[in-house]
């Protein structure tokens, strides 16, 4: 018969060998524009993370990590990740890629739509009315008037 502290040490081994490497890293969701509203799902297909990545996962994983840290800029804010006509920058709230760690995150979070899903993008911008563009044909023909 085993001694009871030795079929602890062997359980510890087995249990040791066979867990999954769990690498976390909650620090990521915050070095993005509204990361911190969206958490792990930003990058991967759940929202407690340490799954698959999604589309803009990969995107980061592929190109903007630097020493394990997501590379937030311009670059990665003009990228599509998912395909659906909307920039990562357009759908987090930075279109320009300007955001940093540290400043507040922009925009209204109720306004963010998801870089991964391609069924979720921005709404089109609203076409121009009448009184738009009749309104700013005066302003260039009172323009015109001063060069002239």
């Amino acid at each position: 018969m085993l001694h009871p502290v030795r079929c602890l040490a062997m359980l510890a081994v087995v249990t040791l060998i066979s867990a999954t490497a769990i690498d976390a890293r909650p620090h990521r969701p915050a070095q993005v524009p509204n990361g911190s509203v969206l958490g792990c799902a930003l990058c991967h297909n759940s929202s407690f993370g340490g799954d698959a990545r999604n589309a803009f996962g990969l995107t980061v994983q592929n190109g903007f990590l630097d020493a394990g840290n997501v590379v937030w800029g311009p670059e990665l804010a003009a990228i599509d990740s998912d395909g659906d006509g909307a920039t990562n920058g357009q759908e987090l709230l930075d279109p320009d890629g300007l955001w940093q760690i540290g400043d507040d995150n922009p925009g209204d979070p109720a306004q963010l739509t998801l870089p991964w899903d391609a069924d979720s993008f921005p709404p089109p911008p609203p076409a121009p009315t009448a009184v738009t563009a009749s309104t700013w044909a005066s302003v260039k023909s009172a323009l015109r008037d001063l060069v002239d």
